[in-house]
């Protein structure tokens, strides 16, 4: 048996990707209204930094899933991280979403290859969870920089939306597999137990 957190890993981008769909829409345009998602920007990146670099330095996963979910996760907690930090001094996001455009490049590829890899149990969902995420980040500097054109907002929103959508189909199937008492999680005891 092997540690498996990628269901708190699934949520996180859920969450965070809900997030970024309200900064979208509320705060993308006016800083003050943009600080108060700071916060939840921080605890979308604290947890998928401290989940992605154990995974990525511990390998706790069967063999190359730990590349496929360790590292991006570890990138899209950075620049969560860093959207926080920007969002809550008041600073310009473009940095932060040149970081996210090569993070995207990252996810893009990953996705690529859990698609043509035949990984994870669903791998067109999986895959397309990332392509669709790494998207997203290839796209940041652009919706950035027209952040004040309504039609650039909106088609941000629906890309965000959709991988939202990828993603929380993905987590369910997760959250639902692993509690499943039937399945092997649901069988599983620690070794002091047994």
């Amino acid at each position: 048996m092997f540690v498996d957190y990628l269901t708190v890993f699934m949520a996180d981008v859920v969450a965070g990707l809900g997030v970024l769909i309200a900064f979208v829409l509320k705060g993308l345009n006016d800083s003050e209204k943009a600080k108060p998602f700071a916060p939840a920007f921080a605890a979308v990146g604290l947890l998928a930094i401290a989940t992605g670099l154990h995974m990525v330095l511990t390998w706790p996963l069967p063999g190359s899933h730990n590349i496929a979910f360790g590292e991006p996760f570890l990138l899209y907690g950075f620049v969560f991280l860093a959207a926080a930090i920007a969002v809550a001094k008041g600073w310009d996001l473009m940095p932060t979403t040149i970081f996210a455009l090569f993070a995207g490049i990252y996810a893009i590829i990953v996705g690529g290859s859990i698609i043509g890899y035949g990984m994870t149990r669903h791998p067109a969902t999986s895959g397309l969870g990332f392509i669709v995420a790494g998207l997203v980040g290839v796209l940041s500097p652009v919706v950035w920089k027209l952040r004040e054109n309504k039609v650039i907002r909106f088609l941000g929103v629906v890309l965000l939306a959709l991988t939202l959508l990828l993603w929380f189909i993905t987590m369910y199937g997760s959250v639902t597999g692993h509690m499943n008492p039937q399945g092997s999680f649901g069988k599983w005891t620690p070794i002091p137990m047994r």
